[in-house]
C-alpha cells in the first residue's frame, strides 16, 4: 500500500486515543475484582418482538438487533459514547485520510462460524452484495458513495469512493458493517435470511417462528475481555418471544427468565427489590415519532403535516403511558446523548390554536378523515388511542390500522397503505443512518420518495464532512427542513431499563451503543 508508514502512524495514534477512552469507559463500567467471571449456563432472555429477519442485511425492523447484535460483529463498532473502537472491530484499524477512498485493515484469524476464514474477499463480497439492488438491502442508501471495493490483500481492504464519505466509520457500525459468510449466503440463497453465518461470538442454532431464537457459544471466537479471558462466558442464550411485556415481568419473578428490558410501569418497584439489579440508558432511542408519507393525501399537504404535528401533545402522552419515564423530544431524530442532538433548533410543538389556523391554511378548516398505520405494544396501543383523541379534538378522524411490527413497517414504506405512520426509531451512532434511509429521496424509509434537492444536497454534504463541528452546523439544517416541513416529527425519547435476577452477572455491559441487547460479556455467578 502506498506510504504505509504514514499509515502505520495514524494507526497508532488512532489506537492510542481509543486505548484511553475505553479505559474511562471499563472504569466507570467494569466489574469488582472480585467478580471473576464464570464460564457455561444458559441465560433466559424475554424480548418481545419476533425478528423480520436475522440476517442483518434484510431485515426491516430495528427489533431485529436484539438478534444480530449476538452473533455479528462489526467492521468498524462503536462504543456506548459513539465513537469508533477498535478493539472490538473486525478492522483493527482505518486510513480515511484520502477523500477518495477508505482502507481498512483487518483482524487476523478471524473465522465465520462455518469454518470459512473472514478476509478482504469477504469483506468485498458483503459490500458488493449490499449494493446490489437484487438484495434489497436496507442499509443500501447509507452506502452510496461506494463505487467499488478492492481486497488489495487478503487483511487488506479498500472502498474506492464517488465522493468523500465523512460518516463511514460509524455507518459500518450498524447493520451495513455486519459481516455475513459468502459460502453460506451463496449456498442457502432465500433460506439465509433466518440462517445466517456470521463472526460473532454465539451462533444461530435455532429459530422457532414465534417462539424463541436459541444461539450457542462460538468456541472459535477471536473476542478477548480486558484480561484477556476469551470471550463469550455464556455456553448458550435463549431469546424467548414474550409479546407481552406483563408475561416478561411475571417471567421474571417467577425465575422463568434472567433478563427483560422493563416497561416502565414496573421499574419502580424493581429498583426497591434487592432481589434485582436495575440498569438504565437514557435517550435509547425515539419511542413515538410521526412518520408521514409525503406522496399520499391528505399528507401530501404541507400545511395538514404540521397541523397533525401541532394537535398531539406529547407530555401528557409522557404521563398517562411512560409514568414519566420518557423525555418529550426538544430535538430532532438524533436523541439526546447523540452529537448530533440540538435541543435548539425550531420545530413543532403543541399549539391547538396553531393546528386548526393550520387546517384551515390546508384547505380543510373542518378537519379530516384518514388512516394511520402501527404496531401494537403495552407502550404503542395506548399511545395510539390518545393520539387519535387528540387529533379528534381539531377534526381529525384517525382510522387506526394494526398489524405487527414488521408488517406495518412493510405496508408503510413498501405498500405505500397509509399517509401516517405511528411508530418509534432506534439509537444510532451516524446521523447519516437517519439522514439517508429515511430523508433521502431514495431512502428506503422515505415511504412518499418525494423529490427534495435542497435536503438531498444536505445529507450528501453531511455524510461527506469529517470535520464534527461542521457536520453539527449540517445537521441542524437538515433538522430545520425535516421539522419545519413535518417529514418526521419525533415526539418522545425512550430511557431504557434492563433488569435482572441477582445471578446474573455484567449487567452494566448490557447496553450498546443502541441501547439494545449486547449479551456477550454477561455470565450467571453459580450459587
Amino acid at each position: 500500500m502506498a506510504n504505509s508508514n504514514a499509515f502505520r502512524r495514524r494507526t497508532l495514534v488512532k489506537s492510542a486515543v481509543l486505548g484511553a477512552g475505553s479505559t474511562v469507559l471499563l472504569a466507570r463500567h467494569g466489574r469488582a475484582a472480585a467478580d471473576k467471571p464464570q464460564y457455561g449456563g444458559k441465560l433466559r432472555v424475554a424480548y418481545q418482538l419476533a425478528p423480520g429477519a436475522l440476517d442483518p442485511v434484510v431485515g426491516r425492523s430495528g427489533g431485529d438487533a436484539y438478534y444480530w447484535r449476538q452473533f455479528c460483529d462489526q467492521l468498524v463498532d462503536a462504543d456506548p459514547a459513539l465513537k469508533p473502537r477498535a478493539e472490538t472491530s473486525l478492522a483493527e484499524s482505518w486510513d480515511v485520510s484520502d477523500p477518495k477512498s477508505v482502507t481498512l485493515k483487518l483482524r487476523k484469524g478471524v473465522l465465520f462460524h462455518d469454518g470459512t476464514p473472514f478476509d478482504a474477499a469477504a469483506v468485498k463480497f458483503n459490500i458488493e452484495r449490499l449494493l446490489d439492488p437484487a438484495t434489497k438491502a436496507t442499509p443500501r442508501a447509507a452506502f452510496t458513495a461506494v463505487e467499488s471495493v478492492e481486497a488489495v490483500d487478503e487483511h487488506l481492504v479498500r472502498f474506492r469512493l464517488k465522493r468523500p464519505w465523512g460518516s463511514v466509520l460509524s455507518t459500518l457500525a450498524d447493520r451495513g458493517g455486519a459481516m455475513n459468510s459468502p459460502t453460506a449466503v451463496k449456498a442457502l440463497g432465500a433460506d439465509y435470511a433466518f440462517k445466517p453465518v456470521s463472526t460473532g461470538p454465539f451462533k444461530v442454532a435455532e429459530f422457532v417462528s414465534g417462539s424463541h431464537v436459541r444461539f450457542v457459544r462460538n468456541e472459535k471466537y477471536w473476542g478477548r475481555d480486558g484480561d484477556g479471558n476469551p470471550l463469550p462466558y455464556l455456553d448458550e442464550i435463549v431469546m424467548n418471544i414474550m409479546a407481552d411485556p406483563t408475561v416478561q415481568v411475571s417471567a421474571l419473578k417467577a425465575g422463568d427468565t434472567d433478563l427483560v428490558y422493563l416497561p416502565v410501569r414496573d421499574v419502580g418497584g424493581f429498583l426497591d427489590n434487592p432481589k434485582y439489579n436495575v440498569e438504565t440508558f437514557q435517550g435509547g432511542g425515539v419511542v413515538f415519532t410521526l412518520s408521514f408519507n409525503q406522496a399520499k393525501p391528505p399528507m401530501d399537504n404541507q400545511n395538514l403535516r404540521l397541523a397533525v404535528a401541532h394537535a398531539i401533545n406529547p407530555e401528557a402522552i409522557v404521563k398517562a403511558v411512560h409514568f414519566g419515564r420518557a423525555i418529550v423530544a426538544k430535538g430532532g431524530m438524533w436523541p439526546t446523548g447523540s452529537w448530533a442532538y440540538d435541543p435548539t433548533v425550531a420545530r413543532p410543538s403543541y399549539n391547538v390554536a396553531k393546528a386548526k389556523a393550520l387546517l384551515a391554511a390546508g384547505g380543510k378548516p373542518g378537519g379530516f378523515e384518514m388512516d394511520a398505520l402501527m404496531w401494537p405494544s403495552e407502550v404503542n396501543t395506548p399511545t395510539a388511542e390518545i393520539v387519535r383523541a387528540q387529533l379528534g379534538a381539531i377534526g381529525i378522524k384517525l382510522n387506526l390500522k394494526v398489524a405487527e411490527v414488521t408488517v406495518a413497517t412493510e405496508k408503510f414504506y413498501y405498500g405505500q397503505e397509509a399517509p401516517l405512520f405511528l411508530t418509534s426509531w432506534s439509537r444510532y451512532p451516524e446521523p447519516d443512518w437517519n439522514a439517508s434511509l429515511i430523508y433521502r429521496s431514495d431512502g428506503y424509509y422515505n415511504a412518499g420518495k418525494v423529490k427534495n434537492a435542497a435536503l438531498d444536497a444536505l445529507i450528501d454534504e453531511g455524510a461527506a464532512t469529517v470535520d464534527l463541528e461542521k457536520r453539527k452546523v449540517i445537521y441542524r439544517k437538515v433538522d430545520e427542513i425535516v421539522l419545519g416541513e413535518a417529514l418526521m416529527v419525533p415526539e418522545i425519547y425512550g430511557i431504557t431499563y434492563a433488569a435482572a435476577a441477582k445471578h446474573v452477572m455484567g449487567l452494566d455491559q448490557v447496553f450498546g451503543w443502541d441501547a439494545k441487547m449486547y449479551l456477550h460479556r454477561m455470565w450467571l455467578k453459580k450459587v
